[in-house]
């Protein structure tokens, strides 16, 4: 398979794709097909870049939903490389069941990071910000730990630090362990099924307050059902907590010394906001923000809330980009 053999790309009328784009396939370092988008400064029509950000999605996201987003870096000046996590989007997943989210452990997506990295980052201009939500930003936090040399800034928006199960957490971590260990990391947490988080009613979301971005959110796996991706199961539970047990301690962000801003949403059901408070008095250069009221997918909020968010980043790279 050739590094640049051309990947399909999801399109309807109400999430245009930003001129530029490029979409391809790469492979992992164990051979798993993952699919990356790019857009050079040529080919964005970026006469003078400001820099390159690489943008990394949460569990069951995909490309596509971050075409606004990308739309918006653009116009900021910023060249952009982006790709599909193993088991979601358009990557390849491990299970017969595609719409199981799985993964063995973390240290998979590590090697989804190098190897798109080592794929697709020569050539486009420096600084290299990387800019990640949920599960991304977890995912970043152990890259930028363990590769200082790749990114100049980071930008974290609701990163997986700390889940927000409650007095259940014990427990839930417990379950997750064991019943991995009997065999069963391959099936639904308790309650899990195929449905994608988004296929839910917008009355019954905790992703969003914003009606319309949420819409285009289910259109786009009403056109390609292969982007949906349903519950976690206990495999990928268990990996979770052992990432976030691995990474949340002093020493571990203690050793990120490049500033990081972390967005923490203010009406955030599935992440702990204590978690974001405590990694970013660990990280030796961290600014926290709060977007207070918007919902965990704070770039697909409303317009108030996405502003909110929008004027930090532009302060933050205002004072780190160069």
């Amino acid at each position: 398979m050739s590094l640049r053999s051309p990947a399909p790309v999801v399109e309807i009328p109400e999430n245009p794709t930003p001129k530029g784009a490029a979409a391809f396939w790469i492979e992992a370092g164990d051979g798993a097909r993952l699919r990356a988008l790019t857009w050079t400064p040529e080919a964005a029509g970026i006469a003078r870049p400001r820099g390159t950000v690489f943008l990394f999605s949460g569990r069951t996201e995909f490309s596509e939903k971050y075409f606004e987003v990308i739309g918006e870096l653009i116009a900021r000046g910023f060249a952009v490389a982006t790709l599909d996590w193993r088991g979601q989007g358009l990557s390849e997943r491990a299970l017969a069941d595609p719409r199981k989210g799985y993964v063995r452990d973390f240290t998979e997506f590590d090697d989804d990071l190098a190897s798109f990295m080592a794929s697709v980052s020569a050539g486009f201009p420096k600084p290299w910000i990387a800019m990640a939500h949920s599960m991304g930003g977890n995912i970043l936090v152990r890259g930028a730990h363990d590769h200082p040399e790749w990114f100049s800034a980071l930008v974290l928006s609701a990163p997986m630090l700390g889940l927000r199960l409650g007095k259940a957490a014990g427990l839930i971590r417990m379950l997750s362990f064991t019943a991995t260990r009997l065999g069963f990391g391959d099936r639904y947490v308790p309650g899990g099924n195929a449905k994608a988080p988004h296929e839910l009613p917008f009355e019954e979301t905790v992703l969003t307050h914003d009606a319309r971005r949420y819409a285009i959110y289910q259109a786009l796996t009403r056109k390609e059902p292969k982007l949906g991706l349903g519950s976690a199961t206990f495999g990928w539970l268990a990996a979770s907590f052992r990432s976030i047990e691995q990474i949340v301690t002093p020493a571990w962000l203690g050793a990120i010394k490049v500033p990081v801003l972390i967005s923490v949403a203010g009406h955030d059901q599935l992440i702990e906001r204590s978690s974001l408070e405590a990694a970013a008095k660990m990280l030796p250069n961290a600014e926290l923000i709060a977007v207070e009221g918007a919902d965990h997918e704070v770039l697909i909020e409303t317009d108030e809330l996405r502003a909110q968010f929008w004027r930090a980043f532009d302060g933050f790279m205002g004072r780190h980009s160069g």
